[in-house]
């Protein structure tokens, strides 16, 4: 049995704003859950379904001397794990300068497994993203940049009809940046969920109409009290790992469409990499038996990927529309 169900929203937030109801768009929400994926199944942190015969992606921008002391991932991953042996620090020093750097698999999804999402390019049916596990600083030329001090991101597609049958094992990197860049292997359970947008992409009138309505309904719109809606909590947006649907807000509310640096089109977002799948403000959309149990217990779930951006942050991914060949921007909410 899937618990992995999203509870029904409390109201219907188009019976206040009808006028959002032509902008409800529909987001797969992915619910990973710790397991051993195949490179055949979609999954976060997995072995992708790379071609034995096709090259494993390096980061172009070598070492990473900025960024602080280094991790083993046999470490992080022992940390993680009820079984730890321990294998030494690493430390730059102990780094050959002509040490190439594997991108690290992020997450694998087939069209088969979300047939409610419509952003895979004409004739692909497989979206991997993979990312280098150190941050990337904008102010640094020798090294390629999304947009963020984070990892940086590239999107592949592929069509399951070019796989073949057998798979390249992805290499290791020595280290990674941060221990939360390693993602925890995870299986995904896609559910479709309606979602609506930021209130300023109705136009600051808009806006100002849903600050007034909270204002006007719930006796303190600072500290809701159990069961009372807030837009930007309960009614909008889904939080966690997702496929497409609406983004996720950004620190400074809504700034207009992410633009391609190459093109300038308005971008189509792909997908967010979350460091939890729910926190205290947005529990309402977590599935009821993931809140069942010990603290502990709620807490694997919460953080099932092991993923951590930033302060517990989400990473939005964007891409061009127009060409696969343009670069990702990435930013972190």
């Amino acid at each position: 049995m899937n618990d992995a169900v999203t509870p029904p929203r409390s109201m219907d937030v188009t019976s206040v704003f009808p006028e959002l109801a032509a902008h409800a768009r529909t987001t797969v929400r992915l619910h990973p859950v710790p397991a051993n994926p195949g490179p055949r199944e979609s999954s976060v942190g997995g072995p992708p379904a790379w071609p034995e015969n096709e090259a494993w992606p390096t980061c172009p921008g070598g070492r990473h001397p900025r960024h602080g002391p280094p991790h083993r991932p046999v470490n992080v991953r022992g940390e993680r794990s009820t079984v730890f042996a321990y294998h030494g620090e690493i430390t730059w020093d102990g780094i050959p300068p002509d040490t190439s750097w594997p991108l690290l698999p992020v997450l694998q999804v087939f069209a088969r497994d979300v047939p409610w999402y419509d952003g895979f390019p004409e004739g692909m049916d497989v979206l991997q993203i993979l990312w280098c596990p150190f941050q990337h600083f904008y102010d640094d030329p020798t090294v390629p940049y999304n947009g963020i001090a984070g990892p940086w991101v590239q999107i592949r597609y592929r069509n399951t009809g070019d796989l073949g049958d057998r798979f390249l094992t992805p290499p290791e990197p020595v280290a990674v940046g941060e221990p939360g860049y390693l993602p925890t292997p995870c299986l995904l359970r896609p559910e479709p969920v309606t979602e609506y947008p930021h209130p300023g992409v109705l136009g600051e009138e808009f806006e100002a109409r849903v600050e007034e309505w909270e204002q006007a309904t719930f006796a303190d719109p600072e500290w809701p009290e159990d069961g009372e809606p807030r837009y930007s909590w309960d009614l909008s947006t889904a939080p966690g790992w997702k496929l497409g649907g609406h983004e996720p807000w950004n620190y400074h509310g809504y700034d207009g469409p992410v633009r391609c640096g190459t093109c300038g089109s308005a971008m189509r977002f792909v997908a967010a990499i979350a460091s939890i799948e729910w926190d205290g403000g947005t529990e309402s959309w977590a599935p009821v038996a993931f809140l069942e149990g010990s603290p502990t217990a709620q807490l694997r779930r919460q953080q099932a990927t092991h993923v951590s951006l930033g302060k517990q942050e989400t990473m939005r991914v964007f891409a061009c529309p127009l060409s696969t060949d343009h670069p990702v921007i990435s930013d972190l909410m």
